[in-house]
C-alpha cells in the first residue's frame, strides 16, 4: 500500500488530496490487492503502516466518497480505519463476481456503508462507525446515502446473500443490514445506540425519516436471524419470509420491535427465538419461542414454581397467531406480586426482579391494521 511520508490521519497533504479528488478512478492506495480506487463524488488520501497482528489502512476523508473494491479481502489482524474530517459518508462499492469478506476490523466515526454488487458479503469480524449501512444489494442511489437521506438497495443477478457471524455496531445512529438473503448467524451481534434495521428482498428502500423505515420487495426476501440483535427499536423487514432463532432485544423490552413480510409471506419465532420488546407484527406469525414486553398487554399467567403457562392468540380474523404452550424457568415464583419483586438467587432468564413486578406479553389483538407509522 503507498505510504505519505509525514502524513497522520488529520496531517493530510493538500497538494494530493486535491489530485485525488479531480481524478476519476483513481488508484488510492497502490499495489493494495483488490483497489480501492477513488471515484467521483470522492476526497481522501491513504495511509497504511504495520501493526503487531498485521496491517493497518487509514483513510482520511475530507468530503463525500465513493471508493470502489474489486475484491474486498480483510484478514483477521488487519484493521481497515476511516477518519471523517467533517459530516461525511463513505460508500464502499464492492464490485461483481468475487465473495468478499471482513474478517479483521472496520472502524470509522461517519457514515459508513459496504455495499455488494452482485457478490456475498460474509462478515466474520467487526465494523463499528457513527452509522453502519452493510448491503448484499448494490447502492442504486449513492446520494441519498452520502448526504444522510433515502436511498435505493437492488440485487444482482443471481443466488447472493450477506452473512454476518461478526459485530455491527453503530455509535450515533442507526445500523442496517440489507440483502436478497440475509443470514445473522449464531455468533453474530448487531447492536446501535439508534436502531437496528435488517431487511430482505430483491429491492430495499432506506427512509431517511420515520420510526419504521425499511421497505423490502420481491426477489428471494429470506432472512434468518440466528444471532443477537439490540436497540431501542429492532425492525425486521422481508418480501417472503422472517425466521428468528436467536434473541431480539428491544431495551430490555421497554424498546420497539417491528416485524413484517409481503403478503404471502410467514414470521417463524422459532423454539430457541427470544423476543424482548413491545412487538407489531404484520404477517402470517407462529411462534414456538418466547415473546416478552413491557407494556399493558396480555400478562403472563404463572402456573407453578418453575412453569409459565402462555396462552393461544388469534388476531381479528381468528387466525392462530401464538399457540398455547408452557415454558419451564428456572427460579422459583408463586402468584403473589411481591415474590416477583423479591427473586430467587438464581433468577430466571425470563423474570428480573429490577423490572415491573410482571412481566407482560405484547398484545397482538388489532395488530394487522393500518399501514406503517411514522
Amino acid at each position: 500500500m503507498w505510504t505519505a511520508v509525514g502524513m497522520g490521519m488529520k496531517d493530510w497533504l493538500p497538494s494530493i488530496t486535491l489530485a485525488l479528488a479531480a481524478q476519476a478512478a483513481a488508484d488510492l492506495c497502490p499495489g493494495s490487492a483488490g483497489g480501492p480506487t477513488l471515484v467521483t463524488p470522492g476526497s481522501a488520501t491513504c495511509v497504511s503502516e504495520s501493526t503487531a497482528t498485521g496491517t493497518r489502512t487509514i483513510f482520511s476523508v475530507m468530503d463525500d466518497t465513493i471508493l470502489d473494491w474489486g475484491w474486498l479481502n480483510l484478514p483477521t489482524g488487519d484493521e481497515l480505519v476511516f477518519d471523517f474530517n467533517g459530516d461525511h459518508g463513505v460508500a464502499n462499492r464492492l464490485g461483481s463476481g468475487a465473495g468478499h469478506r471482513i474478517d479483521g476490523k472496520v472502524v470509522g466515526d461517519g457514515r459508513l456503508g459496504f455495499f455488494a454488487d452482485g457478490s456475498d458479503l460474509e462478515i466474520n469480524g467487526s465494523v463499528t462507525s457513527d452509522e453502519v449501512v452493510v448491503s448484499g444489494n448494490r447502492l442504486a442511489d449513492p446520494a441519498g446515502f452520502l448526504s444522510g437521506g433515502s436511498y435505493r438497495l437492488e440485487a444482482g443477478s443471481g443466488f447472493r446473500q450477506i452473512s454476518i457471524n461478526g459485530l455491527v455496531r453503530s455509535t450515533d445512529g442507526d445500523v442496517v443490514v440489507a440483502g436478497d438473503l440475509v443470514r445473522v448467524r449464531g455468533e453474530a451481534s448487531l447492536e446501535a445506540s439508534g436502531a437496528v434495521r435488517v431487511g430482505a428482498g430483491g429491492t430495499v428502500d432506506v427512509s431517511a425519516t420515520g420510526q419504521e423505515r425499511l421497505e423490502a420487495n420481491g426477489g428471494f426476501g429470506i432472512l434468518l436471524h440466528l444471532g443477537e440483535s439490540r436497540a431501542d427499536v429492532l425492525e425486521l423487514e422481508a418480501s417472503q419470509e422472517i425466521s428468528n432463532a436467536g434473541r431480539l432485544d428491544a431495551a430490555g423490552g421497554f424498546g420497539k420491535v417491528f416485524l413484517e413480510v409481503g403478503s404471502s409471506g410467514k414470521i417463524q419465532n422459532e423454539g430457541t427465538g427470544v423476543i424482548l420488546g413491545q412487538a407489531t407484527i404484520r404477517g402470517d406469525f407462529d411462534s414456538d419461542g418466547v415473546i416478552l414486553g413491557f407494556d399493558e398487554g396480555d400478562a403472563l399467567a404463572v402456573v407453578n414454581s418453575s412453569v409459565i403457562k402462555l396462552s393461544a392468540l388469534k388476531d381479528p380474523d381468528g387466525r392462530k397467531v401464538s399457540r398455547a404452550r408452557e415454558i419451564s424457568t428456572d427460579a422459583a415464583m408463586t402468584g403473589s406480586a411481591d415474590a416477583l419483586r423479591k427473586p430467587a438467587k438464581k433468577p430466571s432468564r425470563l423474570v428480573r426482579g429490577d423490572k415491573k413486578p410482571l412481566l407482560r406479553r405484547q398484545s397482538f389483538f388489532g395488530m394487522r391494521g393500518g399501514g406503517k407509522r411514522e
